[in-house]
């Protein structure tokens, strides 16, 4: 399987948190990077950072998940304290 990238936007603001957008997903990481440079040239706005995310690193569990078993319950029971 190869890999796929997306590209994320993100807009800052001064007085507001700032704004995420998935600009495009499921690419290459020539046709990602192609991308970047289109929109990094065509930006007319200095608040616009844009990133290209490996979509493996997103929602992967460490190589120990008996490490993510405890550190999940550990938070759930910390949340139920308060």
């Amino acid at each position: 399987m190869s890999n796929t990238y997306i590209i994320l936007s993100e807009t800052k603001y001064s007085a507001l948190p700032s704004s995420w957008t998935v600009e495009f997903f499921d690419l290459s990481y020539d046709n990602a990077f192609t991308k970047l440079v289109a929109l990094e040239t065509l930006k007319d706005n200095d608040d616009k950072v844009y990133y290209i995310i490996n979509k493996k690193h997103l929602w992967s569990k460490t190589t120990d998940v008996k490490l993510d078993n405890v550190n999940i319950k550990e938070i759930k029971k910390e949340s139920t304290l308060f």
